[in-house]
């Protein structure tokens, strides 16, 4: 494929994509405007995403999980040694280990350099805290020499229930796809306004 049918194929794709993402916002403001008319107890909604930037301080609530649909988990780091030459492979072979040995299902990641997002399925939720604490405990232990003595994550791990394995689950793929073809170059996301706009469903800072 000659480059410009490359770059012509890439911004339809990215085009679909953005489409995509507009019509599950969309939705997703409508079903929130319906849903703002039940208040009171017994009709509180509980929220899906924790972690990241949406933490403030020292937060007490527990973290909203799900076994039976994917969850979104971004991991973000305080420096970009997440992708470098001599650690990538470790990186990727730590995040495929720990997931098989506790049985978490990965459909998709992406590794952008300062942070991972992982698209995955939980077997339980009491799964979880082995789970996230071996992933963050053998990535901090294998980049530490890279790190200058500064700790390798930046916030707490990022996560979001994703309610359904149809529509806004694909738009998830197509998302951690786009951050991946950022991670490798392919594309910029202060030149793609998709990345910005897809982040806003997904979770602020991501």
């Amino acid at each position: 494929m000659r480059p410009s049918e490359q770059t012509f194929c890439t911004a339809q794709y990215i085009d679909l994509i953005y489409q995509k993402g507009a019509m599950v916002y969309k939705h997703q403001m409508s079903r929130r405007r319906v849903q703002q008319e039940f208040k009171g107890e017994g009709f509180e909604k509980k929220p899906d995403a924790f972690g990241g930037q949406l933490l403030k301080g020292n937060a007490k609530s527990a973290r909203p999980l799900h076994s039976k649909l994917p969850i979104h988990l971004t991991l973000r780091a305080s420096k970009s040694v997440l992708r470098l030459p001599k650690k990538f492979a470790v990186v990727e072979k730590i995040i495929t280990n720990v997931a098989n040995k506790h049985g978490v299902k990965i459909f998709k990641r992406a590794n952008v350099g300062n942070h991972l997002h992982l698209a995955l399925k939980l077997p339980h939720v009491n799964r979880w805290a082995a789970f996230i604490r071996e992933l963050t405990g053998r990535l901090g232990l294998a980049l530490k020499d890279s790190l200058d003595g500064t700790k390798l994550w930046l916030h707490r791990p990022h996560t979001r229930i994703i309610r359904g394995w149809q529509k806004a689950f694909r738009i998830l793929l197509d998302y951690i796809e786009l951050n991946q073809w950022e991670g490798d170059g392919i594309i910029s996301r202060k030149d793609i306004r998709t990345l910005k706009d897809l982040s806003k469903i997904f979770g602020p800072g991501y």
